[in-house]
């Protein structure tokens, strides 16, 4: 029976769960997702756990948050003056937002969460929603390619 190897690609299903049982991702049988083992942007202890599974076979990996969407950064929470958002009124707590950040000349739309509303500002969170969790994932390899 073949086993994952370094170079394959494999087609799984997978549930993510934060550590206090918070699904945070589900990919089912109806639409598995591929992962390829010698992509960069697999994080190393995925790329451990599907080595050498086998079609059928379910494992659990722990991701730090290092490893899954990085640390939480407080260089990422930026205060507005909430008379920027006088047209469309102040967000609320929670409302994702699209923010437009120059990077070396070009604009760039990078989602924000609005994490507290006061008299004269908002704070924005840049970080991912999920940085800084520890991250639970049970796959399941459904081919090997």
């Amino acid at each position: 029976m073949k086993q994952v190897q370094k170079q394959d690609t494999v087609t799984v299903t997978l549930t993510g769960t934060l550590d206090n049982g918070t699904v945070f991702e589900t990919v089912s049988e109806d639409e598995p997702r591929e992962i390829k083992l010698d992509a960069e942007d697999t994080p190393k202890p995925m790329r451990e756990t599907l080595l050498g599974m086998h079609v059928g076979e379910m494992r659990k990996v722990h991701l730090t948050p290092e490893d899954g969407f990085g640390i939480r950064r407080n260089d990422l929470l930026q205060t507005i003056p909430a008379k920027n958002f006088s047209d469309k009124g102040v967000p609320k707590v929670g409302t994702l937002l699209s923010m437009n950040v120059e990077q070396d000349g070009i604009t760039h739309q990078i989602p924000a969460t609005v994490v507290e509303i006061k008299d004269e500002s908002v704070i924005i969170d840049y970080n991912h929603p999920l940085a800084g969790h520890p991250l639970n994932y049970e796959v399941t390899v459904l081919s090997i390619k």
